[in-house]
């Protein structure tokens, strides 16, 4: 059997998830990998658009060009003023950041 294993970045990018799909963890605190997986519904809940946390944490700031660029209904973006929010397909409204 050839070796099928890959990079970080030669895995594909899913745009999309199915309560089917899985992720693969590896957890390599002693430079022994060991090699786990759960599904996306035991992440999500019985949806993969439903998320239940007590946080969620957007590791990135990103500024979107405008309110009409190319973007998946739900998407979520945030900068030092605004926090970002696909209501639609290429539809994104922002929320103003305040102090409290």
């Amino acid at each position: 059997m050839a070796d099928r294993a890959k990079t970080i970045p030669e895995l594909p990018v899913s745009t999309s998830l199915n309560n089917t799909d899985l992720f693969v963890i590896v957890v390599d605190p002693t430079n022994t990998a060991n090699t786990k997986q759960i599904s996306a519904s035991n992440v999500f809940g019985n949806s993969a658009l439903d998320l239940s946390a007590n946080s969620l944490i957007l590791a990135e700031r990103t500024t979107p060009a405008n309110s009409t660029i190319t973007v998946t209904k739900g998407s979520i973006f945030f900068d030092d003023t605004y926090i970002y929010v696909a209501t639609a397909n290429n539809t994104l409204k922002r929320i103003e950041l305040n102090s409290f």
